[in-house]
C-alpha cells in the first residue's frame, strides 16, 4: 500500500513539474531570479498595465540600447534575449526629470532608489538617459525596486504595446 502511494506521488510531482516547465517554456508563465524586482514565478497577463504595476518587456523595445554591454542581454535555452520585468513608474504626459537629489522624479514626485549611477557593480560604465522627457502615449518609463536595477534610467522609454503586466504567483 505504501509503495503505491509513493508512486502516485512521483507520477503527480512529475505531471506538476511536466506542467510548470511547459508553461514557462511557453512563455506564459516567468521565472525571475533577478534582484531588480521580486525573485519567483509569475504570471503574464495581455492586459493593459497601470502605474505600478509589474510588466515584462523584450529588451529591444527600449529606446536607447546601443550603447549596451552584451553582458546585460541574458540569454534564454533558444539563445534569445530574456526580457526585462520592471516596474512601471510613469505612462502616458508624465514629466520624467532628475531632481537635485538625483532621484529621478515623476510629475515632481521623487521615486525611491531612482538615483543613476555612473557604474554597475562590475565596474562597467553606465549611460544614464538623457531627461527631462514627457511621455508619449505609446510610451511608458520603467523602473526598478532596486538601486542597481537595469532600467529606464539608462535604456530609456519602452513601447507600450510590448509590455506585459505580469504578477507574482510565488515569491522566494
Amino acid at each position: 500500500m505504501c509503495r503505491r502511494k509513493q508512486k502516485q506521488n512521483a507520477l503527480i510531482v512529475i505531471l506538476v513539474g511536466s506542467i510548470l516547465a511547459a508553461l514557462i517554456c511557453s512563455e506564459c508563465l516567468i521565472l525571475n531570479t533577478t534582484a531588480s524586482v521580486p525573485r519567483g514565478l509569475w504570471l503574464k497577463l495581455d492586459c493593459i498595465p497601470k502605474k505600478g504595476d509589474f510588466v515584462q518587456v523584450p529588451v529591444e523595445s527600449f529606446s536607447s540600447i546601443e550603447w549596451v554591454p552584451s553582458e546585460y542581454f541574458r540569454k534564454n535555452m533558444w539563445g534569445k534575449s530574456k526580457p526585462f520585468l520592471k516596474k512601471v513608474a510613469g505612462l502616458h504626459g508624465d514629466l520624467i526629470e532628475q531632481g537635485d537629489n538625483g532621484l529621478i522624479l515623476i510629475n515632481s514626485v521623487p521615486f525611491p532608489n531612482s538615483t543613476p549611477l555612473s557604474h554597475d557593480r562590475a565596474g562597467r560604465f553606465l549611460r544614464p538617459f538623457p531627461l527631462p522627457v514627457v511621455l508619449a502615449s505609446d510610451e511608458v518609463w520603467l523602473l526598478s525596486d532596486s538601486l542597481f536595477g537595469f532600467d529606464s534610467r539608462y535604456l530609456g522609454t519602452a513601447n507600450l504595446s510590448k509590455c506585459y503586466k505580469a504578477v507574482p504567483l510565488i515569491i522566494f
